[in-house]
Formats: C-alpha cells, sequence, structure tokens
C-alpha cells in the first residue's frame, strides 16, 4: 500500500455531513460567490504532514495515525452525539429574568432541559479529536514553523521540529479538554453551522489565574455544535453528561460569525448560505460580548449587548 500524499486536515469522517443529495459540500468564498464540489477537494493539502528525512526519505506515520488514532474513533463519536436515545430529559423551572437574556442570546427556553450521556470512551474521542483539528490545521503549524526558524537549521530540521511540536501541543491540548466541560448546541430552525477553512481557532497563551484558559466553538455537522469549557479543575462538574442548548437561527447565526471570523479563502455549507450574511462577516472578529468568570468557585456567564 502507498504512502498517504494528500492530508485531510478537516477529516472526511466529518466533512461528509455538510454533503448534500448529490455527495458535494458548498463552497462560498469572501464576496459570496460559491461552488460545489466533492470532500476529498476540501480540507487537503500535500504531504502537510510527512518528515522529510536526511537521506531524502518521506515519513508519513504522522497522516498515518491521525488516520487511525484519531479520525477513526470520531466517527462513533459523532454518532453518539446524534444519537437521540442517549438524551434524557429533566424538568427545570429557571429564572424568568435570565430567560429574556437566553432568548436574546438566541436559545430557545423550555420547562426542561436535555442532557446527552458522555461516557469516558466518547470524551476521550472528543478530546482527542478537537486537540488534533486545532494543531494540525496548516495555519497552526505555519505558525509552529515560524517559532522554530534557528540560524544554521535546515528547512528539514526546522519542519520536523514543528511537527514534534505539534504532537506535544496535541497531547496538552487533549489533556486539558479531557477535563473540561462539554455544551453540546443543536439547531431547531433552518440555519445551519457553519465550518470554514480557518478550521477550530483558540486565543493563545492560555489565560492564567483562577479563570477559563480558554474556550472552544467548534462546529460538529450542520446540524450541531460543541463549546468547551475548561472551567478550573477545583470546581465540582459532572463530566460524565453534557447539557444541550437548543439555538434559534439567531444563535445559529451569533457562533457562525466565530467561524467566519477565523475563515481564510472559504466557508463550508450544506445549504445556500446568504451572500450578505457572508460578506459581512468573513474574516471579521465576532463580537466578544458573551463572556464568563469563576465568583467565589461559582461559574458565572455574562452577557453585554452594546458589543455587537
Amino acid at each position: 500500500m502507498g504512502q498517504p500524499k494528500r492530508h485531510h486536515w478537516w477529516p472526511m469522517t466529518q466533512s461528509r455531513y455538510w454533503t448534500d443529495a448529490d455527495g458535494l459540500v458548498r463552497v462560498t468564498r469572501a464576496d459570496g460567490t460559491a461552488f460545489r464540489t466533492n470532500p476529498l477537494n476540501i480540507g487537503v493539502e500535500s504531504e502537510l504532514y510527512t518528515r522529510f528525512l536526511e537521506d531524502d526519505r518521506k515519513d508519513t506515520a504522522i497522516e498515518t495515525w491521525f488516520a487511525e488514532a484519531i479520525d477513526g474513533p470520531a466517527t462513533r463519536m459523532i454518532d453518539h452525539l446524534l444519537d437521540s436515545s442517549n438524551v434524557t430529559r429533566h424538568s427545570f423551572r429557571g429564572n424568568p429574568q435570565k430567560a429574556v437574556t437566553v432568548r436574546a442570546l438566541g436559545f430557545r427556553v423550555n420547562p426542561y432541559f436535555d442532557k446527552i450521556a458522555i461516557p469516558p470512551a466518547i470524551r476521550r474521542a472528543v478530546s482527542e479529536y478537537i486537540a488534533a483539528l486545532l494543531v494540525r490545521h496548516p495555519r497552526y503549524l505555519s505558525r509552529l514553523i515560524d517559532f522554530h526558524r534557528t540560524d544554521g537549521l535546515s528547512r528539514q530540521s526546522i519542519r520536523n521540529r514543528a511537527l514534534d511540536n505539534m504532537l506535544h501541543l496535541f497531547k496538552v491540548y487533549a489533556e486539558r479538554i479531557s477535563t473540561s466541560v462539554f455544551i453540546v448546541t443543536r439547531r431547531i430552525g433552518s440555519a445551519e453551522y457553519l465550518y470554514s477553512d480557518g478550521g477550530v481557532n483558540v486565543e493563545e497563551p492560555w489565560h492564567t489565574g483562577n479563570v477559563i484558559p480558554f474556550d472552544i466553538h467548534a462546529p460538529v455537522t450542520p446540524d450541531i455544535a460543541l463549546q468547551v469549557l475548561p472551567v478550573p479543575l477545583e470546581l465540582p462538574d459532572d463530566l460524565t453528561v453534557a447539557v444541550i442548548s437548543e439555538s434559534t437561527n439567531q444563535g445559529v447565526a451569533r457562533q457562525n460569525r466565530i467561524a467566519l471570523g477565523g475563515a481564510i479563502r472559504f466557508v463550508f455549507s450544506k445549504q445556500v448560505i446568504p451572500g450578505q450574511f457572508i460578506r459581512r462577516n468573513f474574516g471579521k472578529p465576532a463580537p466578544k460580548n458573551i463572556g464568563h468568570r469563576i465568583v467565589d468557585g461559582h461559574f458565572e456567564a455574562w452577557y453585554d449587548p452594546t458589543r455587537q
């Protein structure tokens, strides 16, 4: 069997969920124009994770490892998150004043809340897959290559050091995500979650102190997205479940601005996306009008509607 040459930084195990009835993904440019293509042709670069050895041999073990250890379990992970039999419903009556804010953010307020079971194997698959989506992206790898540029080192040595660092950072992120709170957001309207060629983004360096070091918004399919909140470890949380929030079209659009904010050339969708929405938000950072903090050992979220 030949060694893989085309390395998918957005694995087809996930991108296939964005295919239409013809098996094609819609690709929209910054100007709102679009075309459709096979998922084989998107989220891919030639020899992205290939190590070039001193004797000119090529080592593609990293891509093989991604495909087997990370992308393989991802199918089971996504199927689990989409399976309604893993969801339990609980009665709930919230604060009416806070309900107003929740609706303003684009979430449905129900007299109940749903939780989805996250057994250890699924939590590990989620953690490793999200971490891999982050560090395996070409832009992230390019940053690592720039970081390792040192006088006297060959291009091969610099690239190989960057790949080593990528694997190290994968382990760091996977470990921290594995102890994080997961929130699943599920669309209930016609708007779908978008994925961009900017991949999954996170601010670095991490915030320090008794705060949440980072947070991640990761579209999983056009129907669901995952929010990762690594709260301080001393805060007790049930990591065997994840709360499900139902997003209206407004809420989905709010989250899509995160994906669009990191877009480089393209945004991917299953359906036609309004060109005006793409042009207005492509490459522009999403407003930071939702925040979170730790107060007296309790997690608090805030919303500033003036930051639009």
